[in-house]
């Protein structure tokens, strides 16, 4: 520990100070289980000041220090919180004091009680941001909110940890102000996912404006090494009211040698599988998708099937586990290793159920899958994203569309329910490529469980979308973004927008609905929207016959109006995205009619405002029974055109308006005139 507090260090940077403490071998660091780290600092010393190693011998000695843990709302309801429970096993496996606060779980049920409105379904995620949250959520769980910060200020404990993610920031931010309210010198330390960004504390304390300075410490990367450090040091650290960082990334933790999670402090009956339980088999991603940044987080690892047994067998004899939610990234990363693990299982004959995500493969055959299957796995959730081989590998997601509808088939033949996850308008996604994803999602309707239809892409900082924004022609770097029209990205040319996105979005809502109630799909939409039939209605104009595959095409062209000016052609790229939607139809439907619209209002009410712009719209398709197409689109667009740029210092940040007033367009023609050059096509413009 450190003894001397005399030195006074040139720089004020708070991350300088401590990579200088340490340094000076001033303080102390948990350091990994393989000594082997490409963290900053980077540390040498493995031995605790007292004489025991970190993570491979016991702490002999008993501390007074104690530590409060907290997950606000909202986070899961299925099982008890992992993370906490994770850390909470490590700590106490070193003599630290910890008190654990499931705030999420206690609030769940207290609006379950006082309010019909369910705030934790997938359908309300835009609940817990503002202005809904202000509106609507805060009021409810105040009363919760208060009483938690009660009992942890009676507690005492000189350090209070949130675990943060985005749809408990605000949350969590009253808390910590409550806190520091009321006992200034409480130290509060956040981490998880939203506290690694660089931009966190221009977030908290000048986007959200809350009080500045209420958080001492945060830790980026894995907790366990980082928040050891912490407990070991932070009575010696100098303060000057700045948020210290703790840790980096690419640390290599051995997993095999990590406490067991700790469930003791969880009223279990309090979660929707009071049997259940998180469990990690790995720790990172062998793929390195274009719009993921986890494998810059940190180096995938497994842990040993062994090991991950004797842990299935110690919560089983524990607390009556018989169910296990592996949270890894992939379950099927280390493909042997996982084929292992499947086969213990069902040797040793363990009487349990389980859930994982997984990656769609060629080498997961139907005999595999029976295995999987044997071994208590009720369904994987798979990583899809697209139905496009080329937007696949544009995502270098490494593969190929019959990996996926094989994988999928298979699942469903042993009586697995499948669960995939979709990305909505990538940015080399057009509406050729989006049309894929329609016959896709129409030809595995029936192997598929559920699915995740997605909120369209962000550019998670450090991933391949984020660092080489250019090579997908993204124009947010150079313009600064907009969030009623650019969410976070768009492309050059406008080609993808928001805007685009969003319609892309409620067609796949649309098409998931005409697949379960036209064509017998049994797939159920995750984010489904029960008031998404005021936005269409579908009418199949001969009979009630469907096709039952569609095979994927190539050639089609969709790229029909056009206009003179930038923010014409824009308007123009908007009513092109619907002609693929009819093309689909037809092939799948036969001859149809659909009318539908966009209402700012309705929209709003009904997806929330992280995707919903200033677009209005009605469109009118129809196909005859003699193929020939009747296609309008009437639509007008508002684009707010300044904000307060935090990334330009002070300035009003002024970008080109896009808004349009209504524009027509008109198209007639032959269906079956998408398969090449359109020949004898009626097109208006007005």
């Amino acid at each position: 520990m450190a003894k001397n507090k005399d030195i006074i260090f040139e720089s004020e940077d708070r991350d300088e100070i401590i990579k200088k403490l340490i340094e000076q071998d001033r303080i102390d660091h948990a350091e990994s289980h393989l000594g082997d780290t490409e963290r900053i600092p980077v540390v040498q010393n493995k031995v605790h000041s007292r004489g025991y190693n970190y993570y491979t011998e016991v702490n002999p000695y008993e501390s007074n220090d104690g530590i409060s843990m907290i997950i606000a709302p909202a986070w899961g309801i299925i099982f008890p919180p992992y993370n906490i429970a994770r850390l909470s096993g490590l700590l106490r496996h070193y003599g630290y004091r910890v008190n654990i606060y499931d705030l999420n779980i206690e609030c769940y049920h207290y609006c379950k009680e006082n309010h019909d409105k369910d705030y934790w379904e997938s359908r309300y995620y835009f609940a817990w941001e503002r202005p809904v949250y202000d509106d609507e959520v805060f009021p409810i769980i105040k009363p919760k909110l208060d009483e938690c910060v009660d009992r942890i200020i009676e507690q005492g404990d000189d350090i209070v940890g949130f675990s943060v993610y985005l749809t408990n920031l605000l949350s969590t931010m009253y808390m910590i102000e409550k806190i520091k309210e009321r006992s200034p010198s409480t130290k509060i330390v956040v981490g998880g996912p939203e506290a690694f960004n660089d931009w966190f504390e221009d977030l908290i304390y000048n986007t959200l404006d809350f009080k500045s300075g209420v958080i001492d410490y945060r830790i980026t990367g894995e907790g366990e090494q980082e928040l050891l450090t912490l407990l070991e040091n932070y009575k010696d650290l100098p303060m000057n009211n700045e948020m210290v960082t703790f840790g980096g990334f690419q640390s290599k933790l051995d997993l095999n040698q990590l406490p067991f999670p700790d469930y003791s402090d969880y009223d279990l009956n309090l979660y929707q599988h009071p049997e259940g339980a998180s469990i990690e088999t790995s720790r990172g991603c062998v793929a390195k998708c274009s719009f993921c940044a986890e494998t810059w987080f940190w180096k995938y690892r497994f842990r040993t099937s062994d090991r991950v047994i004797d842990e299935m067998q110690y919560q089983i004899d524990t607390y009556g586990t018989r169910r296990f939610w592996f949270v890894d990234s992939l379950a099927n990363g280390a493909f042997k290793e996982f084929k292992n693990l499947v086969n213990m299982i069902v040797d040793k004959k363990l009487d349990i159920r389980w859930n994982s995500y997984a990656r769609c493969d060629g080498r997961m055959d139907l005999e595999l899958f029976q295995k999987i299957a044997d071994s208590g796995c009720m369904s994987l959730s798979f990583g899809v994203e697209s139905g496009s081989e080329k937007v696949l590998d544009d995502m270098k997601k490494k593969v190929k569309v019959w990996e996926i509808e094989n994988n999928l088939r298979d699942g469903a033949k042993v009586g697995m329910k499948n669960h995939v996850n979709w990305v909505v308008g990538f940015p080399t996604e057009g509406p050729s490529e989006f049309l894929h994803s329609l016959h896709v999602l129409h030809n595995t309707r029936k192997w598929m469980f559920a699915i995740s239809p997605g909120m369209t892409c962000g550019d998670a900082p450090f991933s391949d979308l984020n660092v080489n924004w250019a090579d997908y022609k993204l124009q947010w770097k150079e313009k600064p973004w907009d969030n009623t029209f650019m969410s976070n990205w768009y492309t050059e040319n406008y080609a993808n927008t928001i805007v685009h996105r969003f319609i892309r979005l409620k067609f796949m809502q649309i098409w998931l609905y005409l697949a379960v109630n036209i064509a017998d799909g049994t797939v159920k939409n995750a984010q489904y929207r029960p008031g998404l039939t005021q936005f269409f209605d579908f009418k199949q104009l001969t009979n009630d016959d469907f096709v039952d595959y569609v095979p994927q095409e190539t050639g089609q062209s969709f790229d029909y109006f056009s206009g003179d000016t930038e923010k014409l052609q824009f308007s123009a790229s908007l009513a092109n995205e619907y002609l693929p939607f009819a093309w689909m139809l037809y092939k799948t439907y036969g001859a149809f009619e659909l009318k539908m619209h966009h209402d700012l209002d309705d929209d709003l009410s009904e997806f929330g405002g992280f995707i919903v712009s200033p677009y209005w719209g009605t469109i009118n398709m129809r196909v005859d029974e003699n193929e020939q197409l009747t296609f309008k689109v009437e639509h007008r667009f508002k684009h707010e055109t300044t904000r307060e740029d935090p990334r330009v210092l002070n300035d009003e940040v002024r970008i080109q308006d896009m808004s349009f007033d209504t524009q027509v367009y008109t198209l007639e023609c032959n269906i079956n005139d998408f398969n090449g050059i359109v020949k004898n096509v009626n097109t208006k413009v007005d």
